[in-house]
């Protein structure tokens, strides 16, 4: 029996989300990192396109609406612990409620983006 690729793009897309959610914990709790511009506030553009990733990949991830939601929506409670995390373990790092706006708004774009490339695709979602 022929088994065909693209069944397996929910499953390679969830590792994929997972090994993100992860680099993403890392970057925020380790001490600062020195990215190659170096432009006041990029550190929000940072933050929005790294939550806009993390929310979007669910959708491509799992076939059900209410997981991918759910899956993305957790991403708010994960960055506003990640900013928490960050006054208490990480050194040269600073909690900051811009960072967590700059996350809340990546997420909300990602769920969009996400929701749109998933009607794209015309694969739908059960349930």
């Amino acid at each position: 029996m022929k088994r065909n690729k693209k069944t397996h793009l929910p499953m390679v897309m969830k590792a994929i989300w997972i090994i993100s959610v992860v680099f993403v914990a890392y970057l925020s709790l380790v001490p600062k990192i020195e990215f190659p511009i170096d432009v006041e506030g990029i550190d929000k553009v940072y933050h929005s396109l790294a939550y806009l990733w993390l929310a979007a990949i669910p959708f491509l991830g799992f076939q059900r609406l209410t997981l991918a939601l759910a899956s993305a929506s957790l991403m708010i409670p994960f960055g506003i612990a990640l900013e928490y995390g960050q006054r208490f373990l990480a050194m040269g790092r600073f909690f900051s409620f811009g960072d967590m706006i700059a996350n809340l708004i990546g997420v909300i774009v990602g769920v969009a983006l996400g929701m749109l490339f998933k009607a794209r695709l015309s694969v739908g979602f059960q349930g």
